[in-house]
């Protein structure tokens, strides 16, 4: 689904959350289901949601994974690894050799089943890059960074990996911008849901106000909760107000610009597409160009998170998100 000279539009499994988790698909039929509605043909899937077998993947799985792409015309492109280090309830965290060498087995695995990168965390820490980045070039795969709000271009984090990034100078290591970080309003769609859990408008008019101050996610929904409790909300309308301040996050969407260059993959996050094609938080008509017209040449994955807070299957959801976004690369 070429849309510029470089730049494709795909689509996330993790769009599909909602389907997935009610058992409506299993991994192969949700893979036809994607086809069929031409979707694709570039996807993206996350590793310990999809493959039973991860981060372990036998030659069995992986051959009988790649023969399906090649029968229902999809191409493997991403596939979203973890960078925990606390792996199962009540264990210690995991040291640094051993968080090193669990990256090393997703690596092989998402290689092994034919994607050509997998998405990564911040959860890494910066200075294990060096003990990493040899291994993906060793094995041809590229990682990225997930952006992810509340972070965004300018973030310290994105600051110090951008560092080790210079230092490191492969192509192997790049970005994966996740537009939920510059969104320039709270979803309405995430507002009703808030409404339908009993939240009052008194909460969702502070939350607005609150949202768009400056400072970390963290510190507004604590300031939003102390003062809410003051004022007799209730903890339930709270916790369904402050959602929105952990999925996404009010900072500049021109400042993707920064991250241009170095991007090899971008989650085109969002939450709800309205009657006028046009995204109800992210102003796609500000980002998208920076993208197209700094010559990115990979593929932009449809990822609906509405799902957080809504049981829609999220498949119209994505194919009006991929109509807008396809007209926008298009100029």
């Amino acid at each position: 689904m070429t849309t510029t000279a470089g730049a494709q539009v795909g689509v996330t499994l993790y769009s599909f959350t909602n389907p997935w988790l009610t058992r409506q698909f299993d991994l192969e039929g949700l893979l036809r289901e994607v086809s069929r509605r031409g979707m694709g043909p570039n996807i993206e899937i996350i590793g310990f949601q999809s493959f039973k077998e991860f981060p372990d993947i036998s030659d069995a799985f992986a051959e009988k994974f790649k023969e399906l792409m090649t029968e229902i015309g999809l191409n493997p492109v991403s596939c979203a690894i973890n960078s925990d280090r606390f792996l199962k309830p009540g264990q210690q965290p995991i040291d640094d050799a051993s968080l090193i060498e669990y990256h090393k087995r997703q690596l092989r695995s998402a290689k092994k089943m034919g994607f050509s990168l997998v998405r990564y965390q911040f959860a890494l820490p910066v200075e294990l890059l060096p003990q990493i980045a040899p291994y993906a070039e060793e094995l041809d795969i590229r990682m990225g960074v997930e952006v992810h709000a509340p972070m965004w271009a300018g973030h310290p984090a994105v600051q110090a990996y951008g560092e080790m990034y210079d230092k490191l100078d492969t192509p192997y290591l790049g970005w994966i911008p996740d537009f939920g970080g510059t969104a320039s309003r709270i979803p309405e769609s995430m507002l009703d849901a808030a409404r339908a859990a009993g939240a009052r408008e008194g909460l969702l008019d502070r939350l607005k106000e609150v949202w768009l101050e400056p400072g970390m996610s963290h510190e507004k929904a604590g300031r939003l909760r102390e003062w809410a409790l003051a004022e007799g909300h209730a903890p339930a309308h709270i916790q369904a107000a402050s959602l929105a301040f952990f999925i996404l996050a009010n900072n500049d969407p021109k400042s993707w610009a920064a991250l241009v260059d170095r991007t090899i993959h971008i989650h085109g996050k969002f939450y709800g597409m309205g009657a006028d094609g046009q995204e109800e938080a992210i102003d796609y008509g500000t980002i998208l160009p920076l993208f197209r017209d700094g010559g990115f040449a990979g593929t932009m994955v449809s990822e609906w998170e509405g799902h957080a807070y809504s049981a829609d299957d999220g498949f119209e959801q994505v194919e009006a998100h991929q109509a807008m976004c396809r007209q926008i690369f298009a100029g």
